[in-house]
């Protein structure tokens, strides 16, 4: 009994192993087989004339060769094997028909929606809100080299009073005291103005008459010299040790654009 069965173990083994290159083989061609279906079918999704032309003759091939299975004996068995694959091919061209039919579904529906989201009169288009301070012309940097010194006195004017200043008046000239240009802020602080047209940097003695002027006799809470040429280094350091204000060609550039005076000159505003 022992010989017996120990030959019938080795007989299996054998015959697993013959059996083994035959599977794989078969799993080769399988996978040669899906890889080709696969291509093909790709290239069939990609050219939709191709498809129909390649279906059309296929349904007919499957039809002929129907009717003469019918009329033959291997009939049965070949319609075993073709079965799967009519499967396919209907399934396939099921799936095709029905993604059509759902993009032309689609694209009417929204056609309808926009359609039906329009309105009947079409209103103008509003007015784009800027994302900038437009500059006038008017008060650029090259408006004010242009101008006479007493136009430069009077745009500084003009300045505060679109900035909302009150009594705003100009009021430069002989014996004018250093005062330019005079107004009141909301708060009734008094703003006076000397306006500097010159071709080169204010100097520091420009700075210390109006300094001797400014507060005792014209009362500036806020005094100002604006220098279309800004400023030597000594007249800077001197306003900032007797807290005078200074517009130099930067700052009336801002100023020109659109910036507010006391944002100009980095001042509170207080309450409005």
């Amino acid at each position: 009994m022992g010989p017996s069965s120990g030959d019938s173990r080795h007989e299996g083994r054998a015959a697993d192993t013959s059996s083994g290159p035959d599977g794989g083989c078969l799993f080769a061609a399988a996978l040669i087989a899906l890889g080709v279906v696969v291509q093909t079918s790709a290239w069939l999704w990609a050219h939709p004339l191709a498809a129909a032309a390649i279906v059309a003759a296929s349904a007919a091939a499957l039809v002929g060769l129907r009717w003469v299975l019918r009329h033959t004996g291997i009939g049965p068995s070949l319609g075993q094997f073709l079965q799967p694959l009519w499967d396919l091919i209907r399934a396939g061209t099921r799936a095709r028909l029905t993604l059509v039919r759902t993009t032309l579904t689609t694209s009417v529906t929204d056609r309808v929606e926009r359609w039906a989201g329009e309105p009947l009169a079409r209103s103008a288009p509003g007015e784009p809100v800027a994302s900038y301070v437009r500059r006038p012309m008017e008060y650029s940097l090259e408006a004010f080299e242009a101008a006479t010194p007493g136009r430069f006195e009077e745009m500084c004017r003009e300045l505060l009073d679109r900035d909302g200043f009150t009594d705003t008046a100009r009021v430069g000239g002989a014996g004018d005291l250093g005062a330019d240009v005079i107004a009141d802020d909301h708060l009734g602080r008094r703003v006076v103005l000397q306006c500097k047209r010159y071709a080169s940097p204010v100097s520091s003695e420009a700075v210390q008459r109006f300094n001797g002027t400014a507060r005792p006799v014209h009362s500036a809470a806020v005094p100002v010299v604006v220098a279309l040429n800004g400023f030597t280094e000594p007249a800077a350091a001197f306003a900032i040790q007797q807290r005078l204000h200074l517009v130099d060609r930067e700052r009336l550039a801002r100023w020109g654009a659109g910036q507010h005076f006391y944002d100009v000159l980095d001042i509170d505003r207080g309450p409005a």
